[in-house]
């Protein structure tokens, strides 16, 4: 079984988001934002585990494109039934994060 210090273990952080056609468009702009990066999706039916080793970077800008709307990240949070690892939520990003880090994608301070 993985532990904290076993170095096989993966570390992986991401959102939990409900189920929908928002949640497919953050997905799409979710694999733009972190190319290279293998996004771990699990289907638990009314929501979506969506992880990435080491974590995640959603941009606001990524996700209008995909929606082909305005998007507040504020949206993010309404679609959020949890997550895993440490978030670091602007107006123009959400990044979902392993370590602890103060800084944002964006070089601003986590709230």
């Amino acid at each position: 079984m993985p532990s904290p210090t076993n170095p096989a273990r993966r570390r992986t952080a991401g959102p939990l988001l409900r189920s929908g056609d928002t949640t497919d468009a953050v997905i799409e702009a979710l694999r733009e934002d972190n190319p290279g990066s293998e996004l771990l999706i699990q289907d638990h039916g009314g929501y979506l585990r969506i992880e990435g080793e080491d974590g995640l970077l959603l941009r606001r800008e990524t996700a209008e494109r995909a929606l082909g709307r305005p998007f507040r990240m504020q949206e993010i949070e309404l679609l959020m039934a949890g997550y895993s690892g440490m978030i670091a939520l602007t107006e123009e990003s959400a990044r979902w994060y392993f370590k602890k880090d103060a800084r944002t994608p964006d070089g601003g301070e986590t709230r």
